[in-house]
């Protein structure tokens, strides 16, 4: 029973020390995901000088970092109005489009040409550079009163957008992967049926997620209302409806991101749960820090030097992705300034692209060696201080 006591005291130094950080780096104008990923790098550091970190507690840590992942894709999906959304896609998709084809691609030039890195670890790499946290730059708009212009609402739904491509991206993925590991003459025949496969199940896992918004949910929901008496007992029984749902999307071959991201759009066309949204907060505060401090737990401090040579050049491929893939069709509706300001906007990786190395390290040290898992960590925290400091003099210039 005692070696349970380490577990729990590192535990609840971290409860604390989370919101702590939060606040500070909040007014510093620093991504809280930032100091949790260092707080995680820390807790390695001294488990390197102490080996306190048992076993069981790194499996204490895994499973909570997977609950976060619930809890990030959940909000997610909770937060983007599908309706709204295919409204919007005759301003939003050409923008999109342009963004995800050309980080892709450079992610994937840079990857496996530039650094000679397998197929498989640059599809990776390419997937998660593609991937865009508007909450990084949303907050500088905000504070300059642009969030609700025309050009603010644009950038919300291309980041949205951004996130639904870049899971969509991971499970496809995730299917293909397994094939080009096992190699063979037929192998592009193998990758055709195997992603029909992974469509056709994912095809299935959405209509069966469409049928439980149209049909069941709200019937769920009100019928959770009447007899739980209480908004919070609601919000729980909605989180493990969706923890469910996740798990299902797991047992299909997908990962728990993808399956959180569509319990979270199941439940978003409701506008009874959509008010009470501000009750998930305190889940998704307590939650969420995990992920980021296990991501930096996952950082090896002896592959530092190595990773760091490797990090400036995909940080430069992601600043670079998101300022040409994004600007440049953005010309055709917006002027230079207003079109700079968005590319800019969406440099930022945090939570999709640290969720798409998460969930591919499954395959293992080959394909997401620790130089390059640690060198996509720091691109993450470089971009996510990047953006704003480069944005806030050009908005408040302008």
């Amino acid at each position: 029973m005692e070696s349970e006591y380490p577990l729990l005291i590192t535990l609840g130094c971290l409860l604390i020390l989370s919101p702590l950080i939060k606040s500070l780096l909040d007014r510093l104008g620093i991504q809280a995901l930032v100091g949790y990923i260092c707080l995680g790098f820390l807790i390695r550091l001294l488990d390197n000088q102490w080996s306190f970190i048992s076993t069981a507690s790194d499996n204490t840590f895994y499973v909570l970092a997977q609950l976060s992942v619930v809890a990030l894709l959940f909000r997610v999906g909770l937060k983007s109005h599908t309706q709204a959304l295919l409204k919007k896609l005759p301003d939003a998709s050409p923008i999109w489009l342009g963004d995800v084809t050309i980080n892709l691609a450079l992610g994937f030039v840079a990857a496996y040409y530039a650094l000679s890195l397998p197929l498989e670890t640059s599809l990776i790499i390419a997937t998660a550079l593609s991937a865009t946290s508007v909450a990084v730059s949303v907050t500088v708009w905000d504070k300059t009163h642009k969030l609700n212009t025309q050009k603010g609402q644009l950038l919300v739904d291309v980041a949205e957008l951004d996130d639904l491509s870049g899971v969509l991206l991971l499970a496809i993925l995730l299917a293909i992967i397994p094939v080009l590991q096992g190699g063979g003459g037929e192998i592009l025949t193998l990758i055709g049926i195997t992603t029909s496969i992974a469509l056709l199940k994912l095809t299935l896992f959405i209509s069966g997620c469409y049928i439980f918004a149209h049909y069941l949910e709200a019937d769920f929901t009100r019928f959770s209302r009447d007899i739980e008496e209480s908004t919070t007992a609601m919000t729980i029984t909605i989180l493990g409806t969706g923890l469910v749902i996740a798990a299902v999307a797991g047992y299909l071959g997908f990962s728990l991101a993808i399956g959180a991201l569509f319990a979270g759009l199941a439940f978003s066309r409701d506008p009874e749960t959509v008010r009470t949204k501000a009750k998930f907060t305190t889940f998704y505060e307590l939650f969420t820090p995990f992920f980021f401090i296990y991501i930096g737990m996952q950082m090896d401090p002896t592959g530092m030097s190595g990773a760091f040579g490797i990090s400036v050049l995909l940080l430069i491929v992601a600043v670079a992705g998101k300022v040409i893939g994004v600007a440049v069709p953005a010309l055709n509706s917006l002027t230079k300034t207003d079109a700079l300001l968005l590319g800019i906007s969406m440099i930022p990786r945090a939570e999709i692209t640290l969720i798409i190395m998460h969930q591919c390290t499954q395959f293992g040290e080959n394909f997401i060696p620790d130089n390059i898992f640690t060198a996509m960590v720091l691109v993450s925290i470089a971009t996510s201080i990047i953006a704003p400091l480069m944005l806030r003099p050009l908005m408040s210039k302008k």
